[in-house]
């Protein structure tokens, strides 16, 4: 094994177990608050069950040798801040809400919002399977399932999520804190189209055919 794919490797390996962590964070508490009440079940067992899908999926992709990757420093930064950095850091920074008329409603509105994505991001990571990853890696062009309507679901998961969490947590920090989830989640996107394209000849029909969520943005993430 030479050198440069040892390098990638620990790059990849790094980026996964970081995430890992995170997911296994999330999944404890999740398991903390269902046993607390069980008004919490119905946010816990998906969250609990898309954290299991996505550490196993990563996890299984470590054992796949990529076609290419980006192993750019600030790739990796931007992939676990479009991952879960930010909205990480809100959470821990814990400021005030910012007080406003209809707060509850708006908060359990946000609850709901939620909710929505987690059919669609479990149905997402079946599609990918062991293609999943944290840093942009060319593995195979994923064209069938829910990937025939979105070239990239979940990045729309991941922006309605930063949505639902300004409303969940209506503080300037997670108002931040999303507004830059959004932005990385569109740099990391950017990077993993040019290297699909770069890698895939057959991706520029897809990337031509499928827009990012049904036929918006067809062909017009990178030019």
């Amino acid at each position: 094994m030479g050198a440069g794919v040892i390098k990638q490797q620990r790059f990849r390996f790094i980026a996964s177990g970081m995430v890992t962590l995170f997911l296994v964070i999330v999944m404890v508490q999740a398991f903390r608050m269902i046993f607390m009440s069980s008004d919490h079940l119905l946010w816990g067992i998906p969250v609990i069950a898309v954290s299991l899908l996505d550490i196993y999926f990563l996890t299984s992709s470590l054992l796949r040798k990529p076609k290419s990757i980006d192993t750019r420093l600030s790739t990796f930064i931007i992939s676990l801040g479009a991952t879960f950095g930010f909205s990480l850091a809100a959470i821990l920074i814990a400021d005030p809400p910012i007080a406003f008329s209809y707060t509850a409603a708006v908060q359990q509105s946000g609850r709901m919002l939620s909710l929505v994505p987690y059919p669609f991001a479990i149905w997402a990571l079946f599609c990918l399977k062991d293609c999943l990853t944290v840093v942009p890696e060319a593995h195979a062009v994923i064209a069938h399932g829910i990937y025939r309507y979105s070239r990239h679901p979940l990045y729309v998961c991941y922006v309605v999520w930063a949505i639902a969490n300004v409303m969940i947590f209506p503080s300037l920090s997670m108002m931040i804190g999303s507004f830059c989830q959004i932005i990385f989640l569109m740099i990391r996107l950017h990077r993993e189209e040019q290297l699909l394209l770069t890698t895939f000849p057959e991706y520029r029909e897809y990337y031509q055919r499928t827009g990012l969520c049904g036929t918006m943005f067809r062909g017009t993430i990178v030019k």
